[in-house]
Order: C-alpha cells, then structure tokens, then sequence
C-alpha cells in the first residue's frame, strides 16, 4: 500500500513485509483444502495408472480355476462394507479439522456436529451391515452350504471324521485334508475384533475427555498383549507337533472370557471419569449462587501499543461506550509503520474508524466517535494479522468500601 508522504524506501519496505510477514492465520486455515486437493489428484493419478497397467498385465492373470474348494474349506465371498466403513471414519476425522469458527478464525466448538453425526451414522450402519452378513454366512456354512462335510466339528491331525449320509451312495467318512508339510493356516483370533474398539475409544477421547484417551491406551495395550500372547503360542505349539492345532481352531477356546470383563470395566470406569466433572457441576448448581463479581474497570483515555509486527501488545482492548474518547497508541516497533483501525467484524463491512499511520517509534493520540456497548474488531492496516477484540463498556463508579458489588 502507498501513502501521501512516504518515501520510496518505506514503500519497499512495506512491500517487502507483506511478503515476508503473510497473514500466517488464513494460509494455515487453507491448509486443509490444500491436502484435500493433493489427494484428490492423488487418486485422479492412481486410477489413470491403473488403467494403463490393466490392458499390460491382463494376459498375466491366472484363470480361474475350476472346481470347488476342498470339503471342510469355505471361501467366503465379496463384500460391500469394508468400503463403506471407511467412509464413515473419513466424516469422523472430517469433523474434527472442519470445526466451526467465528469472525476471528477462532473455533467456537470442538467438532463439526453434522459431519460427526452423519460420521456415526455411516460408521454403525456399515459395523452392523458386516455383523448380520458375516454371522449370516457363518450359519449357512455351518449349516453345510459348501456340502455336508461344514456341517460337522474340525477332527484332530489326522484324524477321520463321520458325515451325516445323504444319499445311499454318499461316502460314511472322509479324511480331513491337511495343508503340505511346513505350510501352517493358523486358526480364528479375537484380538483383530478388540483393536478396533479400543481405537474407537481412544478416537473418542481426543474428541471429548482425555479420559477416554487412557483408557483406549489401556484397552489398545490390552489387545495388543493378547494378540502377542497367542500368536506366541500358536507359533510354539505349531513348532512343537505341527501346524495342526486344536486350540486354535476353535473360536470357543481361544475366546478371551477372562479379559472381556477387564474391557467392559475399563470403557464404564472411562465413561464415569469422563462424566464425573457433569455430575458434579449439576450437583454444585443446588449450591446458593456466589455474590457478582466486581464490574470491569473501563479507563477513561483507553492506550494500546505493538512492540512487533506480528501482533499487537494486547488482544483485548476495552473502551468507554455511549461517547466519544482519546486512544493512546504507542508504536514501540522502531521503524515499522503501525496504526489502529476499528471495524464491526473482522471483514470490517462497516470501518468505523480507520487512524493515522505512525512509524515508530512514535506515540499518537487517535480522537474516536462515540460507539455504542458491544464487541468490535481492531486491527493494523499495514499487518492485517495485528488484530484483537475491542470491547465497548459503559463507564461506572468505582464501587464504595463496605458496599455490595453492582450487577
């Protein structure tokens, strides 16, 4: 910007500071459009590519092969909801960077209600979709989907198990066939179950109480020893008498019983943590209300000063309302043009007072019209990221000695 009475140099300079002193509040808000541009044309890339590689590598795709699979063996078949869920977890993480914020770029609540919402909704819809079908295929393969040998138990290593005849001709028993030697299929685990719980905990906790947070660790540090407990043994015993295990073949038995109380504990133990400081304030509001505090002081000849060209020496600024009133600035940035502008928002769509540009070191008395009681907005024209909350307040006596605080 040029103004009357500058010279050159102090022109170049004030260029020179919009460039190397931006306003560092709104480029860090467009941070997030930036990553979101960056992996849309991320994923724009990766499909063209893939694309491109689809016609090389199509003729080095094995063909299916015909048949079906071996008795007391079910593939089971596609599903739609681990697409899904990670949708609902992308809305989830959404809220919490595009929270809603006011005229200062301040957020005015912890998440994005909406996007959390419509985050939950699509999370437990898609958790529930995958439930229903995985049991739903679970009871047609142990019904015998795949043929009469699912509908019996797993026999041991070797071992020669009975199936129910269906037909005169059907065979009476059958061998349970065994991966080749050194091939090891290991058996079903919960702890791929439980992890996800205690992320979801702790996803909680970062949005609501710290609480939370630990107790999600504990419960993540809770999975994660199980899961490393009983891949240990499954590997020790596998080394010991082979890849047929018993144990690990039957969910029943490698189900934690003992620990899912201990995980049920700490999620209660967790939500009261998070809930107590609730009670207790709903409590303490039965309490008498305590006596008003005494009134802000509003100085008669209000000053503010800036010592740097990042931000004023003070965020808050409060005035005399109803009546106009001298505001002493001082301009202890040697140098460096500053001034006060005062507007009604940080768009300032209305400028209600726009003051003489000092370069300090320098001290100016700016003569300001009467404004009405409320919150404003001042800034520096030179450095729009030099900005604060002017506070208009009615002038009051001070109170006397013995006598009740006003309200």
């Amino acid at each position: 910007m040029m103004f009357e009475g500058q010279s050159i140099i102090d022109m170049l300079f004030q260029l020179l500071q919009q460039l190397l002193i931006p306003n560092w509040t709104d480029l860090i808000a467009l941070l997030p459009w930036v990553l979101i541009v960056l992996v849309a044309f991320w994923l724009v890339f990766t499909v063209l590519q893939w694309q491109r590689a689809g016609a090389r590598n199509r003729s080095r795709v094995p063909r299916r092969a015909p048949g079906s699979p071996p008795p007391g063996v079910h593939m089971p078949g596609p599903s739609r909801w681990p697409f899904v869920v990670p949708i609902g977890a992308a809305f989830l993480l959404a809220s919490l960077v595009l929270v809603p914020r006011d005229a200062t770029n301040n957020p005015t609540e912890p998440l994005n209600l909406p996007l959390f919402v419509i985050g939950m909704i699509v999370s437990l819809i898609a958790i529930a979709g995958w439930l229903l079908e995985a049991m739903r295929e679970w009871r047609a393969t142990a019904a015998g989907a795949h043929g009469p040998a699912m509908a019996v138990a797993l026999p041991a290593h070797g071992a020669v198990a009975t199936l129910p005849a269906t037909t005169e001709s059907a065979p009476a028993t059958f061998e349970y066939p065994e991966p080749p030697p050194g091939v090891h299929m290991p058996g079903p685990s919960p702890w791929p179950f439980f992890a996800p719980i205690a992320l979801a905990v702790m996803l909680f906790g970062v949005v609501f109480s710290g609480i939370l947070l630990v107790g999600g660790l504990i419960m993540g540090i809770i999975a994660a020893a199980g899961w490393l407990i009983d891949a240990g043994q499954e590997y020790h015993s596998t080394e010991a008498v082979g890849h047929a295990v018993p144990r690990t073949r039957d969910p029943r038995a490698v189900w934690p019983k003992r620990l899912v109380p201990l995980y049920g504990a700490v999620v209660v133990i967790a939500v009261l943590g998070m809930l107590a400081p609730t009670g207790l304030a709903f409590l303490n509001s039965f309490k008498p209300p305590e006596a008003t505090p005494t009134p802000v002081a509003v100085p008669a000849v209000p000053q503010i000063s800036a010592s740097s060209a990042v931000s004023f020496d003070s965020k808050l600024l409060i005035v005399p309302a109803g009546r106009p009133f001298d505001l002493v600035f001082d301009n202890n940035n040697a140098g460096v043009p500053h001034n006060v502008k005062i507007g009604d928002s940080a768009a300032m769509a209305t400028v209600i007072f726009d003051g003489e540009v000092v370069t300090g070191a320098a001290q100016v008395t700016y003569h300001v019209p009467a404004i009405s009681q409320g919150d404003y907005y001042f800034e520096c024209k030179i450095h729009p990221n030099m900005n604060g909350t002017l506070r208009a307040l009615p002038e009051s006596t001070s109170p006397q000695p013995g006598a009740s605080p006003a309200p």
